[in-house]
């Protein structure tokens, strides 16, 4: 059982990977419409919910760095465990959608079931596997830092990888928009930070978070006006919906210091509840990610469709399909996760 101070964490991770879903559903089920035409209410108003769960992954590396910076000794099986989960979902989805004549053969599609982390068959996997291997050396490096010092190196990574993609109206060659590696670095860091020097949260950083949201939403809306009204910055008026866009940093740490105040003595039931739920949203990430199982969102769910409809039946079907989405994918995870534990339990009883 995670410590009751842990269990706030623990929450949001769980509300992250709501957003994730969400986020799946608004892009990949073509809700959110060409910025480069003038939209729908519904149109704004999916940009906008886009904006306040753009946070998502990265509050879930700075809950990553949050508690990783503790962890003294380094052990290869977390990733190991972590690349078998991946392995798992991703070859194990393949062939059922295969057999099932859901999905047709193509040798590159079997290198992405079998080979998913050099693949990138799941960006996010690839990019917290090589995350995971880097800990040590970034703990090692954290825990010789002074305070000074470490926030130098914050400050000079967040004007490299953030700030000057956000004030500079062109597209960077290194930038990936905060998929990769290096992102994930640069959070776990400032995670690692928060930790240390006991960085105080509370109910007042939802400010910092509402805040940093309206301000991607504006910048997407000044950028959309500028292309409507002259023609121009076409390809940047959704720039600022990126992860390591500077108002989607600043709210991504104002939602994970905003929780630190979230509940404090949680029952024990509830502590139970939270842990076991947390602990699948990996997997819910894996099960509805997978690349033959993205285009449902169009194919069975009928996302856009309803996303050209009233306001009310499109926030319902949202509301209503990401939670159907993530309840089946954490039924399958924490059964996956009893037959591995029986399954471990079997094989070293015969040893």
């Amino acid at each position: 059982m995670k410590k009751d101070r842990q269990m706030n964490y623990e929450l949001l991770r769980i509300i992250a990977m709501l957003m994730i879903v969400c986020l799946h559903y608004l892009s990949k089920g073509g809700a959110l419409g060409d910025p480069k035409q003038e939209l729908t209410t519904n149109g704004y108003l999916a940009w906008l919910i886009e904006a306040f769960c753009l946070v998502a992954v990265n509050v879930y590396v700075l809950i990553s760095g949050y508690f990783g910076v503790d962890s003294q000794n380094f052990t290869i099986r977390r990733p190991l465990k972590i690349w078998r989960q991946v392995w798992f979902y991703s070859v194990g989805i393949g062939l059922i959608m295969l057999i099932t004549g859901a999905a047709s053969w193509n040798l590159y599609q079997g290198m992405t079931y079998v080979f998913p982390v050099v693949t990138e068959h799941y960006w996010f996997a690839t990019a917290y596997l090589l995350l995971c291997l880097l800990m040590p050396f970034l703990n090692a490096g954290v825990e010789n830092l002074d305070q000074k010092t470490f926030q130098w190196i914050l400050i000079g990574m967040l004007l490299v990888f953030s700030v000057a993609k956000t004030v500079l109206p062109m597209q960077l060659p290194w930038d990936h928009k905060g998929y990769d590696a290096f992102w994930f670095v640069f959070l776990y860091l400032t995670g690692a930070y928060l930790k240390k020097y006991k960085i105080s949260g509370g109910i007042k950083w939802l400010f910092v978070y509402v805040t940093g949201v309206f301000a991607i939403y504006l910048s997407f809306l000044m950028l959309q006006a500028v292309y409507l009204k002259l023609g121009k910055l076409g390809d940047f008026i959704s720039y600022s919906y990126s992860y390591n866009y500077l108002f989607t940093y600043v709210a991504s740490v104002g939602l994970f210091l905003a929780f630190a105040s979230v509940g404090k003595n949680w029952k024990e039931k509830t502590q139970k509840i939270i842990s076991t739920l947390a602990g699948a949203t990996f997997g819910v990430y894996l099960i509805h990610e997978h690349v033959e199982l993205r285009g449902l969102w169009k194919m069975l769910f009928h996302c856009e469709s309803y996303a050209h409809g009233s306001t009310g039946m499109f926030l319902l079907h949202m509301l209503g399909t990401v939670c159907v989405v993530y309840v089946v994918c954490t039924i399958i995870e924490l059964l996956r996760q009893k037959i591995t534990e029986l399954l471990t339990d079997a094989i070293g009883k015969n040893k």
